[in-house]
């Protein structure tokens, strides 16, 4: 019997709950923070709703959770570290995974010396190819500006201890960006849609010349099947799917690929308007562009998922 395409009742209720709170607390302030004033309340809040504590080992929770609330606070453009905290509660040790799931620490995860989020965090988690150690600093953190606004930092790290838990905790924080990224292209392809509906030009609504309607239909396919393939690759880690990492993989790379598309037909659509940081759009497509090229934990993911649809070729 196959299995639907979707999230279950218990997930769709959850995302509702990350909605309804995004809604109320995750405001145009909290989502244009500076890289130095970090929204910890915004932070906590969702930690206080379990988000994090989802990926715990025993807790009840599974990737489909991460993936359905991890869509809604891409919808939001929530800020914050959303993969590598998703990666940290499942693959560090509990008494280190414990406060980065009440939102008490902020993770830093990466390979030095440039880190995201490092002046923010206090949780180091150093990657390297297949491998990840939980880490700390050996000295400053110098800060760097970048492009969506994250607050990055050059940083030497001393490694504590090796992460025995790192491939899982992989495949939890890919299912979550892709979760996010999906989510994230949702918005920006609505507002798209929406500006296409009531800009007029030459006594027309924009949406009504095949220039602007054929490129937002295609990349709505495309966001549709990144957000299938999300759910899918869920389904798989949380059932222990032998190609379950290949598939989140997947979704990770479709995921930003067609939320990147998103972003070039909203700047398409927008015009000038479009790549204002002060506009509508302009930041949400800066956040897009910086999650979708941020480093793989996996050494060779790309080959990996070229390798699963391979064996499905021989077989």
């Amino acid at each position: 019997m196959s299995i639907p395409v979707a999230f279950t009742p218990e997930q769709a209720a959850l995302a509702d709950a990350v909605r309804r709170y995004c809604a109320a607390k995750c405001t145009e302030e909290v989502r244009r923070a500076p890289a130095d004033a970090f929204p910890l309340p915004f932070w906590r809040g969702l930690a206080d709703l379990g988000v994090f504590a989802m990926a715990l080992p025993g807790e009840g929770g599974g990737a489909g959770d991460v993936c359905a609330a991890a869509r809604e606070l891409g919808r939001a453009v929530a800020p914050g570290p959303v993969a590598a905290t998703f990666f940290a509660v499942r693959a560090l040790p509990r008494a280190d995974a414990e406060p980065v799931a009440a939102g008490e620490a902020l993770v830093s995860m990466g390979k030095p010396p440039l880190m995201p989020w490092a002046p923010a965090a206090s949780v180091f988690v150093e990657t390297d190819g297949d491998l990840a150690w939980l880490a700390r600093p050996s000295g400053g953190i110098d800060p760097v500006d970048t492009l969506g606004g994250e607050p990055w930092g050059r940083v030497a790290l001393e490694r504590v201890a090796p992460l025995e838990d790192a491939a899982d905790g992989a495949d939890f924080a890919n299912v979550a960006l892709a979760g996010y990224l999906g989510g994230a292209g949702r918005r920006l392809l609505d507002e798209t849609v929406e500006h296409a509906r009531t800009r007029v030009q030459f006594g027309r609504a924009i949406g009504t010349f095949q220039a602007v309607a054929h490129p937002i239909v295609d990349t709505g396919l495309g966001l549709e099947a990144a957000e299938k393939l999300a759910v899918v690759a869920a389904q798989a880690v949380d059932q222990g799917h032998h190609q379950a990492s290949a598939l989140a993989a997947a979704a990770r790379l479709s995921a930003g690929r067609a939320a990147m598309a998103a972003a070039f037909v909203a700047h398409q659509t927008y015009g000038a308007l479009g790549y204002s940081v002060e506009g509508p759009v302009g930041h949400v497509a800066q956040r897009i562009r910086q999650l979708s090229l941020l480093p793989a934990h996996e050494a060779g993911i790309g080959e990996r998922v070229l390798a699963m649809y391979t064996e499905k070729g021989r077989a």
